[in-house]
């Protein structure tokens, strides 16, 4: 079993809270180093309903394997060094895979490495979560993934898990301010643009402010900005990628809820849904869970998102907000031991009566509601 030592050093590095990451086994420690593996496996299959009452639809196999390995070195008493590598091999094909996330096939999800300066904070480079997740993370597990949902995405500036990201954290502003926490992130993007061979980097620049209550309740505020446009170039009309998010959580007994809301512009990389493209986003997400403390957990999530799309390819033509998500998910999951997780998944639309959901047939999943059920083994 993982002993307490471990889990104080496993904690501060894992920014999700999967319950993969909660039953991580200590797997190495000797020599002042410790490995801590974790992973899960969750077959999940996603229907959606038909004009006919006893036929489904199928939306797609979103079967997923996640693996990961964190690390800690101690080098002497002031640093220390850490590292945390999380794979997710993508075997299954799902409906929406082409629509939703097509530009994203890496299979690595985390992969960083960096120093602990104790109070003074840590600092590391690679592979890891934008910071905007820090304001999105407390409901990001309340919406599944059978549709292009805004701001839920990686490889997108500084969103969701992304390259070649430096990261700098503090937690309690080295001990002059309790309850505040600090995360300071630069985005150093540098792709080959094969049109005329030359490297192109994308500049982003990000911060985010956590207070953590000693009632239960936190809030996190975020934002950033890069000098790039959607296509890395540098934009010289100073029409910046940006975006500004809020989270809030607040647990008390075996109940908690958690609120997120974001705004952005040009940030999502011309997000297309419609047949149209977004450049200015909005999007609220509400959640709730309550544990039963019998093996039985039910939680509930409200998403709204709006965007307003370019015109006729006149960025000052802007048009009006069209809503792109508008929806229930409802997750009941049964724990039969710390290993075996049975969890099914119900989201409800609320599109019926949107003005596209009897226009854009290919976007069936989108409008009409959908189950899905799993099993998930956790090792």
């Amino acid at each position: 079993m993982i002993n307490r030592k471990s889990l104080a050093i496993l904690f501060p590095l894992l920014l999700s809270s999967s319950v993969s990451s909660i039953n991580a086994k200590e797997i190495y420690n000797e020599n002042g180093q410790t490995i801590n593996l974790y992973g899960n496996v969750n077959p999940l299959y996603f229907y959606s309903y038909t004009s006919n009452p006893f036929a489904f639809h199928s939306i797609g196999n979103y079967t997923n394997l996640k693996i990961g390995i964190v690390s800690k070195s101690y080098i002497n008493k002031f640093i220390s060094g850490y590292m945390h590598v999380e794979y997710n091999p993508k075997f299954s094909s799902s409906y929406n895979e082409n629509i939703s996330n097509s530009f994203n096939k890496n299979n690595i999800n985390l992969s960083y490495v960096g120093l602990d300066f104790g109070k003074w904070g840590s600092i590391d480079y690679g592979r890891n979560y934008g910071i905007t997740y820090y304001s999105k993370q407390f409901t990001n597990k309340f919406f599944d993934n059978t549709e292009s949902i805004i701001f839920h995405k990686d490889d997108n500036f500084l969103l969701g898990r992304t390259d070649d990201v430096l990261t700098y954290k503090n937690k309690n502003f080295s001990g002059y301010l309790d309850g505040f926490d600090l995360v300071l992130q630069h985005h150093n993007y540098c792709r080959n643009d094969k049109s005329n061979i030359k490297k192109i980097y994308n500049d982003s620049w990000g911060a985010a402010l956590q207070y953590n209550s000693i009632y239960g309740f936190k809030i996190i505020g975020s934002t950033e900005i890069s000098p790039y446009n959607e296509q890395n170039h540098l934009n010289k009309a100073c029409d910046f990628v940006k975006s500004y998010a809020l989270g809030c959580y607040y647990s008390f007994k075996n109940s908690m809820v958690s609120g997120f809301y974001c705004h952005s512009k040009n940030i999502e990389r011309n997000f297309q849904k419609y047949d149209k493209k977004y450049k200015i986003l909005d999007s609220i997400e509400v959640s709730g869970n309550y544990d039963f403390r019998n093996g039985f957990k039910a939680s509930m999530g409200y998403i709204k998102s709006f965007g307003k799309a370019i015109t006729n390819g006149d960025y000052h033509k802007i048009s009006k907000s069209d809503t792109l998500n508008n929806h229930l998910n409802f997750i009941l999951t049964y724990n039969f031991n710390k290993n075996f997780v049975l969890n099914i998944h119900y989201k409800y639309s609320l599109f019926k009566n949107n003005k596209y959901f009897s226009e854009k047939k290919n976007y069936f999943d989108d409008v009409n509601n959908s189950i899905g059920t799993g099993i998930m083994y956790i090792f």
